[in-house]
């Protein structure tokens, strides 16, 4: 004869009601991706489907309102892998990732972040990974290094961004979760696309510009923040031949192209040209 006061009934009643949630979950689920169905017929994205921004409002607004013992991280990584599965309903998608220095870990982080499931192929150096991005059936986002500057060959690569055709920008950078748990691939990277990133609310921007004669870098911070701007990163590679300085600059907030502020920034030999931005991704602040 059973004991009803034994955990035993209580414990199936408990994985019944669990069997019921994840049943409700799939459903919604199913719905999610008709209505990705629904988005993609309408023709809702063209060329590269990716949208790091409204990405990321939506992970800080499930963040904001998230309660409960269920890991915060674990929210991040069922919503990525929902980003990811939904551009594959859209046609899927195809990374270059640099390998070089670094290079396992930076396809890890982009593993992690677009899902495993996205088509990959890598190059050798940044000058490859990017040149993908241009080429007829190229792919749709590059994966590359993070920032340097001077003779540094990896990180250098932002001095690539010059006028191309079709246009590069930088639209995301990666983790977007930067409070690395034991296992999790560490390091960072930065996505480039031919299309220009879109705003979450809480962004960096990206400038190049190209100062005459040799100021320094006080100097060149000085002539963003009176222009306007709120500089936050200065990277500075020196052209052959005393062609000038080219600095990449990280300002609060993306940049629109026709930013009149651009226009008042002193000492350039050129104008300055906008080469993207990222939301800042979570655990950091700007």
């Amino acid at each position: 004869m059973n004991d009803l006061s034994s955990p035993a009934p209580r414990l199936a009643e408990l994985r019944a009601e669990l069997d019921a949630i994840d049943d409700q979950i799939h459903d919604l689920l199913m719905q999610r991706a008709k209505v990705v169905e629904n988005v993609a017929s309408q023709g809702g994205k063209k060329g590269t489907k990716i949208r790091p921004g409204r990405e990321a409002i939506i992970l800080r607004r499930l963040l904001d309102r998230h309660q409960g013992s269920w890991p915060a991280q674990a929210i991040v990584r069922i919503w990525r892998e929902m980003f990811g599965a939904a551009l594959i309903i859209e046609g899927g998608q195809t990374m270059a990732v640099c390998d070089g220095e670094g290079g396992e870990a930076r396809l890890a982080l982009a593993r992690e972040h677009f899902g495993p499931l996205t088509s990959v192929r890598r190059h050798h150096n940044p000058s490859q990974t990017l040149a993908d991005l241009t080429r007829e059936g190229g792919a749709q986002l590059a994966v590359l290094p993070p920032l340097g500057e001077g003779e540094d060959a990896q990180g250098g690569w932002w001095r690539m961004l010059a006028p191309t055709s079709p246009a590069l920008y930088i639209i995301a950078k990666i983790p977007f979760w930067t409070r690395r748990a034991e296992g999790l691939p560490v390091g960072e990277a930065y996505v480039v696309a031919t299309v220009p990133p879109d705003a979450s609310g809480a962004d960096l921007g990206l400038m190049t510009l190209l100062f005459s004669g040799e100021p320094s870098r006080a100097r060149m911070m000085e002539h963003v923040t009176n222009a306007g701007f709120e500089p936050t990163a200065l990277w500075v590679k020196r052209l052959p031949g005393d062609a000038g300085l080219l600095a990449l600059v990280e300002v609060k907030n993306l940049i629109a192209p026709e930013d009149p502020r651009l226009s008042a920034i002193a000492g350039l030999d050129m104008p300055a040209r906008v080469v993207g931005g990222y939301a800042l991704p979570l655990n950091e602040t700007a």
